[in-house]
This record gives C-alpha cells, sequence and structure tokens, in this order.
C-alpha cells in the first residue's frame, strides 16, 4: 500500500522518533511510505528516518484549523459567537488554500492510507479535511481517548471525519465514549515500537561519561512544562542530597521552550545542590547516556501518553523512577511491577522512591532483570503483527462503507 504519514513538525521529540519507528514497520510490511511535514522549518528528526523515506514540505500551521479554535466556547459568551465566525472564515479560507496546495505533486496523488500520525489540529484537519486524497484515513492518538476529548471538542470533531483511531491505552474509553454519545468510531489499541536497541552503543563515550558524572540519573524530554515537570526532578534532586546525602548527579536531555525557566530555578538553589544537575541539551546519541546512567527518572503533570524514554529505558534494563501522571506510566510499569511510581509533583516521595532504588541492590537487581519481560510487548516483532491487523481493519471498513 501507498501511505502518507502526516506530521505537525519533525523536531526532536518522543512523537517525531515514534513517527521513525512506524516507517521502518511500514517498510518492512513492505508498503510505500511518504512523510509528509506541515511544519518545514522545524525538520531535525528527518535526518533520523529511515534511508531512502520520501520526505515532502508543506506548511500548514494550527492556526489556520478552524477546530484549533473550538476551546472557545468553554471561555465565555463572546467565545461562542467568535468560534462560528472563525470556522466560516478559516473554512473559506481552507479551501482555497486546498486548491493552491494541490499544486503539490505529492498532493495530487491518491494514497491507500493517509495518518494523522503528531494527533494536533493541523495534521489532523490535513487528513480530515481532505487535503491529501486518501481511500482510507487513520488518526494516532499519543494517549487515551478521554484526555484529547477533556482538551478540547475541536478533537472530537476531526475525530467523527477520520473515525480510524489508533490509541496507546484504553483507559476511561468507555465512558468518554458513552458521555459523548459517539459509539461509530473504529478503535484500535496499539503500543509504540522501539528500535534503540539496534542503535551503536559507543563504549568510549560510556566510559567518559561514568567518569565525568560518576553514578547519575537521567531525564530524556522536552522541557514543555506541564507536559513535562523538570521543576520536581530538580527539588527531588535537592531532597536527595540535603536527606539523603546523595551522590548522584541528574543530567537532563532536551530543549524546549521552558529550559531556561528550569536553569533559573536550578539558579536560586545552593551550588551544593545545583552542581549535582547538568543540562546537555537535545542529544541524538541517547543510547550511550541510557547505557552510562544508574537509572531514568520522568516527571509529568498533565499527563503522559506512553513515554517513548521508558520503553528506550527497558531496551537498557535501566531501572526508573517515574510519576504516576496519567496515563502511560502506569500502563508501563503496572503497580510497580517493573519499576518505581511516585507520587505527582511531589519531591519528596520521588527523592524517597530513587533513594530506595539505588540503596537496596536486590531491588534494582529484580527491575533489571524484569525489563527485558516488559519489552516483549513494545518490541518491532511484536507491534509489527498488531500493525498489519489495524491496516487491515481499515483498509477493509472503508471497502465495506464504499
Amino acid at each position: 500500500m501507498n501511505i502518507a504519514l502526516v506530521f505537525d513538525g519533525l523536531q526532536i521529540g518522543g512523537i517525531e522518533r515514534v513517527g521513525g519507528d512506524y516507517v521502518r514497520l511500514f517498510n518492512e510490511l513492505g508498503h510505500s511510505v511518504t512523510v509528509i511535514n506541515l511544519c518545514p522549518q522545524q525538520n531535525q528528526m528527518e535526518s533520523e528516518m529511515p534511508e531512502g523515506t520520501r520526505i515532502e514540505h508543506v506548511s500548514f500551521p494550527r492556526k489556520a484549523c478552524p477546530e484549533q479554535y473550538a476551546q472557545l466556547v468553554k471561555r465565555n459568551l463572546l467565545g461562542r459567537f467568535i468560534y462560528p465566525i472563525a470556522t466560516i472564515a478559516l473554512c473559506t479560507a481552507d479551501e482555497v488554500y486546498k486548491v493552491i496546495s494541490r499544486m503539490h505533486p505529492f498532493l495530487k496523488e491518491e494514497y491507500d492510507i493517509a495518518i494523522a500520525f503528531s494527533g494536533h489540529f493541523n495534521d489532523l484537519t490535513f487528513v480530515a479535511d481532505g487535503f491529501i486524497r486518501a481511500k482510507a484515513k487513520i488518526c494516532w492518538l499519543h494517549g487515551a481517548l478521554y484526555g484529547y476529548l477533556i482538551t478540547s471538542d475541536g478533537f472530537y470533531n476531526l475525530y467523527k471525519k477520520i473515525r480510524n483511531l489508533v490509541v496507546l491505552v484504553d483507559d476511561a474509553q468507555e465512558e468518554a465514549l458513552i458521555y459523548n454519545h459517539q459509539e461509530s468510531f473504529n478503535i484500535h489499541k496499539l503500543y509504540n515500537p522501539t528500535y534503540i536497541a539496534n542503535r551503536t552503543v559507543d563504549d568510549h563515550e560510556v566510559r567518559r561519561l561514568k567518569e565525568t558524572y560518576g553514578d547519575f540519573m537521567i531525564m530524556v524530554s522536552r522541557f514543555k512544562y506541564p507536559h513535562k515537570d523538570q521543576f520536581t526532578v530538580c527539588d527531588a534532586m535537592e531532597v536527595l542530597v540535603e536527606k539523603y546525602d546523595s551522590n548522584l548527579n541528574l543530567l537532563f536531555l532536551g530543549d524546549g521552550p521552558d529550559e531556561e525557566r528550569v536553569k533559573k530555578h536550578v539558579g536560586k538553589k545552593n551550588p551544593k545542590i545545583s552542581s549535582h544537575i547538568h543540562f546537555l541539551g537535545a542529544r541524538n546519541d541517547v543510547q550511550n547516556y541510557y547505557a552510562a546512567a544508574k537509572l531514568l527518572v520522568h516527571a509529568s503533570v498533565a499527563g503522559e501518553g506512553l513515554p517513548t524514554v521508558m520503553i528506550e529505558a527497558l531496551s537498557y534494563n535501566l531501572p526508573m523512577v517515574v510519576t504516576d501522571s496519567k496515563v502511560g506510566p502506569r500502563e508501563i510499569l503496572g503497580n510497580d511491577e517493573y519499576g518505581l511510581l511516585c507520587k505527582v509533583q511531589d519531591p519528596d516521595d520521588m527523592a524517597k522512591k530513587i533513594n530506595k532504588l539505588i540503596t537496596d541492590t536486590i531491588l534494582y537487581r529484580e527491575y533489571q532483570e524484569k525489563s527485558l519481560e516488559r519489552l516483549q510487548a513494545f518490541k518491532p516483532e511484536t507491534i509489527k503483527l498488531k500493525l498489519s491487523e489495524v491496516l487491515y481493519c481499515v483498509t477493509a471498513q472503508n471497502k465495506f462503507e464504499l
């Protein structure tokens, strides 16, 4: 099949890395893939796509999407008037832009399946409203359905047009469908695969990292609060040093809009604390850090989908402490079965769990050994079989409807 994978930019991030893994899976299944980047200036991850991947660019910002403004209805009376006006104006403008965009040769083609992979308003609109011709449509939800429906009715309106949804978890899904009087979605649960174990680990770099930082934990994520909560991790580091007299270091890998805020937060702390915290920016050799680290730490306030970094850490038998934010961490770790969960925005509880993990050698080794067991559910071979089932169901349903 000829498949179009549509992204809201290809900057360095978890969704984009997962997208690259899915391109590999589609290729291995014998499908032809075209990657479409709707934010051409965000292109760092394009180099991470499998060799030979066809990548096309067309600019389509979120602000051009009518459903982006659906939340205005919930704000106040004025918003209820602005939303329909904005919808009419933008729908008209988008129809004109649709005609213009068809000048791109790749948009003149008809694809067997078009996938809104980022799950944001612009890639959803691009697929749902037919900017790209396709016999069938799918949207990827990087989390639970109810989370998106709570965020904005705009997502619901776009999902109704696409109908085929892929979710990472099904927590509270039935309730969300009942309360929205919608039972006609075709919903498939599919975990993210990881290929990171195939990357070459630089043993020399691993030794250098251990010599430079000693025992250290890593948090690999964008600085974008509240979806990622580096603040709590920094405060937990303070508790570790002051209460538990820990020599552990903390390495942040990633960048993002809130990086400077976090640095200022750290800068206000005693040098005894701040000297343990290091900002290393976005890295393309993250496998070396997994291999060298003592443990992974991860935190979120607003909730997670299925954190890619946690799955990657399993590939390197790396024990972890993660906030029990909705909904992904518990989906991966169970009830502390494969790693330790801590309370959200509670640095004391996080520090307590980290200290327990690094001082209890039996528990630490147990989680190392269990990593391989849990990883089986996220291996490409496992996901490939389920992905084939999803594609078959979507194309079969489309033929039935036609």
